[in-house]
């Protein structure tokens, strides 16, 4: 029996070999639809094409069998009927390692938020006004993400600075009510609701921002060191009906996500210098959304367990080694080492020795640029022994308390606003130091 990843293999292995024996104009564009079967367009010599299209449905039907589709269509130029999506499909495909006659692009049925997610923050953040939009995401849930990110308000609010929350999370949501209001009140609408009446009422000059959200009070009086918080919604028995109505993928040219207009109705009418994001973790299509490019940072929240660092590896060549390859320079990221147990001081420091030792591998083989490209604009091998390089991470140590408080205030001066939670704050405003002096 022959399986999906060996066809699809075997099918691009033939078809670039086949490819390198001809000259002129052949190309071949390799497309995997929304079941994985094979369909594929050929561009060649028009009196060739007759010939050349028996040739690669042989090629196939050896290589792929089952899921070969059969289809070869003609390639056109933009001026034909097709040829614009054709031009189009061939411009977004992954060329082949061997020849770069050979593409190949995926349809998809399901996760559009990863495919079709922004690759750059709405705004730089040299602008005037403009907050740092900051993500807190972690693959695997019971990382402390959502805890983290409530520190980093917390600290942010406390130095006087003005910060909105939004819970991204929507299929789990939490740091809406982790950084409730007053008595525990949340707002009764949320980010759920504003996507969907964005893209029913049209432009945001429809809609008020304040309804989507509440103020949590930091302890230290009403003020300008109070937090905005955007609930995922109303967790009720409506909720899920909203859910399943949010679509993350691509939209008509010319039109924003309402994601990227809640985030520029915030900016503007709200006036915060930070925006943190609370993701999902996995990789649901929120999370896909938002770790695309979207945001100016990105907190990775990882564990020493296995399935973590799959998932970071996933992220991180997402964020780092793809777009190196693109020729753009790399996502911002803030590595975090969670859930580190300390009751044994020397078991503590093996384990984020560990840690430490694995991050730099996985960092050098998924995000760092090689050594000596572009020294100013790309993280590279030759800042691997930097203190402040994304690999070097911020450790959060395990802390039982924060499994069984039912107060955010119960641990905010105990435990988020002290050791670790503020290296976390200052790195993260170190970061952002950086990013502004580098991008200007």
């Amino acid at each position: 029996m022959q399986h999906l990843d060996e066809a699809h293999e075997r099918a691009e292995e033939r078809v670039a070999a086949w490819l390198m024996n001809k000259t002129g104009r052949w190309r071949v564009l390799l497309i995997k639809d929304v079941l994985a079967r094979l369909r594929v367009v050929l561009w060649c010599p028009d009196k060739r094409w007759e010939t050349g299209s028996r040739e690669i449905d042989q090629q196939l039907e050896e290589a792929a069998s089952d899921y070969w589709s059969k289809a070869v269509l003609r390639g056109h130029k933009k001026e034909h009927p097709d040829g614009a999506w054709q031009a189009e499909a061939w411009q977004a495909g992954r060329s082949h390692v061997a020849t770069d006659k050979l593409r190949t692009v995926d349809r998809h049925l399901s996760k559009s938020g990863w495919f079709d997610a922004p690759t750059e923050p709405p705004w730089k953040i040299r602008a005037k006004n403009a907050p740092a939009i900051a993500l807190f995401y972690s693959f695997k849930g019971g990382a402390g993400r959502s805890t983290a990110l409530a520190a980093v308000a917390l600290q942010l609010a406390a130095a006087g600075e003005r910060v909105a929350v939004l819970d991204a999370d929507l299929d789990a949501p939490g740091v809406g009510s982790l950084l409730a209001g007053y008595d525990g009140v949340t707002a009764s609408c949320g980010i759920t609701d504003y996507l969907l009446e964005r893209r029913i009422l049209g432009g945001e000059d429809r809609l008020d921002v304040a309804d989507y959200c509440h103020r949590h009070a930091t302890g230290r009086g009403a003020g300008a060191d109070d937090i905005l918080v955007f609930p995922a919604g109303n967790f009720d028995g409506r909720y899920l009906e909203k859910l399943a109505r949010i679509d993350y993928g691509e939209l008509p040219e010319g039109t924003r996500h309402p994601f990227v207009s809640l985030l520029e109705h915030v900016r503007r009418d709200l006036a915060p210098s930070w925006i943190l994001l609370d993701a999902r973790a996995g990789l649901g299509d929120v999370s896909g959304f938002l770790t695309g490019g979207l945001c100016h940072f990105h907190v990775l929240l990882g564990t020493l367990a296995e399935a973590s660092w799959r998932g970071l590896e996933l992220i991180l060549e997402r964020l780092g080694g793809d777009r190196v390859r693109r020729g753009r320079a790399q996502a911002e990221c803030l590595l975090v080492a969670s859930m580190l147990p300390r009751s044994d001081e020397r078991l503590f420091q093996t384990l984020v020795h560990r840690f430490e030792d694995r991050a730099r591998d996985v960092f050098s083989e998924r995000y760092y640029a090689d050594p000596g490209e572009e020294p100013d604009t790309l993280w590279t091998l030759d800042d691997i022994e930097s203190d402040d390089a994304p690999h070097v991470p911020v450790v959060l140590p395990y802390d039982e308390r924060l499994a069984t408080f039912r107060d955010l205030g119960e641990v905010a001066e105990p435990i988020l606003l002290r050791g670790a939670y503020t290296e976390l704050a200052e790195r993260l405003r170190a970061g952002c130091r950086r990013f502004r002096g580098r991008a200007g």
